[in-house]
C-alpha cells in the first residue's frame, strides 16, 4: 500500500474513519506537527480525558507503552497513544524488538501515533523502514516533504493574500532568501509583515526592518559584499555577526557554502549545464534559488578567484581547528585576503 496524501489524512479525520496507526513524519515539519494536532485532536478531542489519552516522548519506557496501546477506551470510542521522535538509534537490539512488536499489534479501539516532526533514525534506520511498512500493512503512512520553490512562492503570496495584501515577487524572494525554506518560520513573518504595513502592499523596507534574517542570509550579505569589493559593509557585516554571538566555526562553514555554491554554478555555466540540471546533479533539491543567488552575486569576479577564494577559506577552515587562533582576528584577516582576492579577479 503507498503513502497517504494529505487529502487522504484528511479525508479520514473528517470522516473519523480512522486506521489503527499511524506514522507521520517528513522534512517539512511545520506540516508534520499540524496533522499530527489535528489527527490527535479528532482522534481524542480536544480536551482528552487521561484514561483514553497516553503520550510518549523520547526514550520511551516501552512496557508502559505496551500498556498503554492495550488499554480499551473508557467512555470513549478510542484510546488514543501518541509518539513523537521517539529515540530509535538510543534502542538495544531487544528493544528495538519490543518495539516492533508494539507496532504489530492491532488493538480494537486504540489508535496509535508515531509522530517524527524532528527526529529521523540513522542508526536504527532498518527499524524505522521496518515500522514504516508496518503501519502500510494496516495503517497509514504520511510524508510531509518541503515543497519547491515555485510552490513555496505562491504559500507566501496566499499568506499575503489572505490577510488583504499583495507581495511582489521579487519580495517573496527576498523574504525566502531570509527565511529559507521553513514554512513555519515564512507563515510567521508573513503574518507579521502584513499586520505592520499600512498600506495595501508589503514593500522590501518592510521585510528589511522586521524580518530577522538567518546565518545563511547574513553571509550571503558578506560575501555579496566582499565579492562586490564593498570592504566597509563586509566588515560591518562581519562585526554585527559577532555582537550577536553567532559561532565562528559555523560562520566559516556557511561561508565556504556560499562560495562552493557560486564555484559549481560557475562551472555549470562554462559548460552549458542548465540550472535545473545542475541542481539536481549537487543534490540541491528545494534550494535552486541558493545557485541563482549565488550567479548574480559572482558575475563581475573571475573563475579563477573563486578558486583561489575556496583555497583560502579551506586553508583558514584547517587552521581555525588545528591551531589556537582568535576567531575574530583570524576571521577578518581572511575577509581581507578575499577582499583582494575579488579585486583581483575583476582586473
Amino acid at each position: 500500500m503507498p503513502l497517504i496524501t494529505q487529502k487522504d489524512l484528511e479525508k479520514q479525520i473528517k470522516t473519523r474513519s480512522f486506521s489503527p496507526i499511524y506514522v507521520i513524519y517528513g522534512s517539512e515539519q511545520m506540516y508534520v506537527r499540524r496533522f499530527t494536532q489535528k489527527l490527535t485532536e479528532a482522534v481524542a478531542g480536544k480536551n482528552p480525558s487521561e484514561f483514553n489519552f497516553h503520550t510518549f516522548s523520547g526514550e520511551v519506557d516501552l512496557d508502559t507503552l505496551a500498556a498503554a496501546a492495550e488499554m480499551v477506551p473508557f467512555m470513549s470510542e478510542y484510546n488514543c497513544v501518541l509518539v513523537t521522535d521517539i529515540f530509535l538509534d538510543a534502542m538495544s537490539a531487544d528493544e528495538t524488538d519490543k518495539f516492533k512488536a508494539i507496532c504489530k499489534r492491532v488493538i480494537d479501539g486504540t489508535v496509535l501515533i508515531l509522530s517524527m516532526p524532528t527526529y529521523i533514525p540513522k542508526r536504527n534506520a532498518k527499524v524505522w523502514d521496518a515500522v514504516q511498512k508496518r503501519a502500510q500493512k494496516d495503517g497509514s503512512v504520511i510524508k510531509f516533504e518541503r515543497p519547491d520553490e515555485r510552490t513555496l512562492e505562491k504559500y507566501v503570496a496566499k499568506w499575503a493574500n489572505s490577510r488583504g495584501k499583495l507581495i511582489s515577487l521579487a519580495n517573496v524572494r527576498l523574504l525566502m532568501r531570509y527565511c529559507g525554506a521553513d514554512m513555519n518560520r515564512l507563515q510567521n513573518e508573513v503574518a507579521k509583515i502584513c499586520a505592520y504595513s499600512q498600506g495595501g502592499e508589503v514593500t522590501t523596507e518592510a521585510i528589511e526592518k522586521l524580518v530577522a534574517k538567518n546565518l545563511e542570509a547574513k553571509i550571503f550579505k558578506l560575501s555579496d559584499a566582499v565579492l562586490s569589493g564593498r570592504g566597509d559593509e563586509a566588515f560591518s557585516t562581519l562585526d554585527l555577526l559577532f555582537t550577536q554571538k553567532e559561532e565562528p566555526v559555523m560562520m566559516l562553514y556557511v561561508l565556504s557554502t556560499a562560495y562552493t555554491d557560486a564555484y559549481r554554478i560557475r562551472v555549470a555555466d562554462e559548460s552549458g549545464v542548465p540550472l535545473e540540471q545542475a541542481a539536481e546533479d549537487f543534490d540541491y533539491k528545494k534550494r535552486t534559488f541558493a545557485l541563482k543567488n549565488a550567479r548574480k552575486a559572482t558575475s563581475s569576479v573571475s573563475t579563477e578567484a573563486l578558486r583561489k577564494s575556496l583555497c583560502a577559506i579551506t586553508e583558514a577552515d584547517m587552521k581555525m581547528k588545528s591551531v589556537s587562533v582568535n576567531p575574530r582576528l583570524h576571521l577578518e584577516q581572511l575577509i581581507a585576503q578575499l577582499l583582494l582576492i575579488a579585486r583581483e579577479g575583476r582586473g
